[in-house]
């Protein structure tokens, strides 16, 4: 069965789902869509920023965890959302495109449901990444073992149809090394300037 929910998506080697707030432009405000919401963790950022959001997954047992978390979690597949068209401000796939297996139906699903103006988020891995490399042995075993992984090109490629998009790259530092609070965000900022692959890639589509 075609999935939507991010596996495996976690913290451990210094990334989270909180790596997308700061681009999801600032307060987040209306109602949010949450595809592939996993245990909740993502749609507590979100509703922490102010939105009201809905979740989706189709792991029964996320879903659970999910519900303590959220208001609204229901099960699923990001390839048939059961809503109307354009009845969300803005739209979220956080580590969840790696696990569907035709992400451009996943997307289209999404551009569907959102209100013109409004935005679709996607998060993705870069395996290509200092991160990446770092973990690549966890990156082909476990919950990532079946992940078919995007390139930036194929998130824009995928996005373009459905608005104007921007792609945005982050976390540059390999993992939870000594010292990386307080010169991360000089890694960032390098980083950012010298166009180094970060671990985690935001694709923002504004829709018109």
């Amino acid at each position: 069965m075609p999935g939507s929910s991010r596996r495996g998506a976690g913290t451990r080697g210094g990334w989270s789902p909180g790596s997308c707030a700061p681009r999801w432009g600032g307060t987040v405000e209306g109602r949010v869509l949450d595809v592939g919401c996993g245990t909740g963790r993502s749609s507590t950022l979100l509703g922490g920023a102010g939105a009201h959001v809905v979740g989706i997954d189709p792991d029964a047992g996320m879903l659970g965890l999910a519900r303590a978390r959220v208001g609204s979690a229901i099960r699923a597949e990001g390839e048939r959302l059961p809503f109307r068209d354009r009845v969300f401000d803005t739209t979220v796939a956080v580590t969840v495109l790696e696990f569907v297996r035709q992400p451009a139906e996943v997307l289209a699903e999404m551009a569907r449901v959102t209100r013109s103006p409004g935005r679709i988020v996607v998060g993705a891995l870069n395996p290509r990444s200092a991160w990446g490399l770092w973990h690549r042995r966890e990156l082909r075993s476990g919950p990532w073992a079946g992940a078919r992984f995007l390139s930036g090109r194929d998130l824009v490629r995928l996005g373009r149809v459905h608005g104007t998009v921007a792609l945005e790259e982050g976390l540059h530092a390999p993992g939870r090394l000594p010292g990386l609070e307080r010169w991360g965000p000089v890694a960032e900022r390098w980083g950012r300037r010298l166009r180094v692959p970060g671990a985690f890639r935001v694709l923002t589509i504004e829709r018109r």
